[in-house]
């Protein structure tokens, strides 16, 4: 999970649309991932966010594996700066209560 607070300068509109555009393209390449949902926060100020992401792995090896590998570890680093002004990283151990259809 990542929980992530938007640049200096730029509106919550435009973090939106560089998380869901360009950089979503390049997540799209996360190795091993198995999934990647972005969630955009609607009410940013309240939530003290603007948003988190979260991507599944098979393990966490797998996890950690996959944000060191290069040339992915790079290339996402360099890309972070164009839209993060501050980012939270942490995996979790999900418990589904109701399970997602």
């Amino acid at each position: 999970m990542s929980i992530v607070r938007r640049r200096e300068g730029l509106t919550h509109e435009q973090f939106a649309d560089y998380w869901l555009g360009p950089h979503a393209e390049l997540a799209r390449g996360i190795p091993g991932a198995r999934g990647y949902v972005i969630n955009v926060a609607q009410e940013p100020e309240a939530a003290g966010c603007d948003g988190f992401a979260e991507v599944w792995f098979d393990s966490e090896e797998a996890a950690r594996t996959a944000f060191s590998e290069e040339p992915f570890a790079s290339v996402i680093a360099a890309d972070r700066p164009k839209f993060v002004g501050d980012q939270t990283i942490f995996l979790v151990d999900e418990h589904a209560v109701i399970p997602p259809p």
